[in-house]
């Protein structure tokens, strides 16, 4: 579904269409309903980030409905080699470049402009950091705050939430950058179940 929005922007995502058809050393649940697609880094819609690797997403069934309750909540998972840098400041500098081509180019396929210059993004690390994974790996914990001109549906401004974990895989020599994303509440249930998709990410 998500590869449907860009190609319609006339984006040409060969890379990601090959990306999509290897089998990946990690696990996501997928929940009844939900919708999944795997993307290869960088997409080709954002040609600006610095990352390489995989982004594997999972989309809430109301993903591109305004009215949905979990409208645009989905995750991502960021699986990249471990000599990726992914500090705060590097988290901002390319999931603000991802949004930004992100937003452009779903736009432009419209036959919207819009100004991504306007676009802002702030991560922090959380107050409380989260507990171990299963596997006894140490995890960091940040929320982020994207304001931006959500393209899907509404074209207009926007405050997308971002809970975000990272960990290193020692056993296979990567970094895992998980996102739950969402412009609902924290009330919404919506949150519950991208909560529950990130903690039943595994590898083999």
């Amino acid at each position: 579904m998500f590869r449907a929005y860009l190609l319609s922007a006339l984006i040409v995502a060969s890379s990601a269409v090959g990306q999509a058809e290897k089998e990946q050393p990690y696990e996501v649940p997928t929940p009844k309903g939900w919708a999944k697609e795997t993307i290869a880094l960088p997409p080709a819609f954002a040609p600006d980030m610095k990352w390489k690797g995989t982004e594997e997403l999972r989309f809430a069934p109301g993903m591109f409905k305004a009215d949905a309750p979990d409208f645009l909540s989905y995750t991502l998972l960021f699986w990249l080699p471990d000599d990726a840098e992914i500090d705060a400041k590097t988290m901002e500098r390319e999931l603000l470049a991802y949004y930004r081509g992100l937003a452009a180019a779903v736009l432009k396929g419209k036959k919207q402009e819009v100004d991504t210059k306007t676009f802002s993004l702030t991560i922090t690390a959380t107050k409380h950091q989260p507990d171990k994974r299963p596997g006894g790996e140490a995890v960091a914990g940040h929320v982020g705050v994207l304001k931006w001109t959500e393209p899907f549906a509404t074209g207009k401004p926007q405050t997308l939430q971002l809970d975000i974990h990272s960990w290193t895989s020692a056993k296979h020599k990567h970094h895992l950058v998980f996102i739950c994303a969402s412009p609902q509440p924290e009330t919404e249930a919506v949150w519950k179940t991208l909560r529950e998709i990130r903690a039943g990410c595994t590898y083999r």
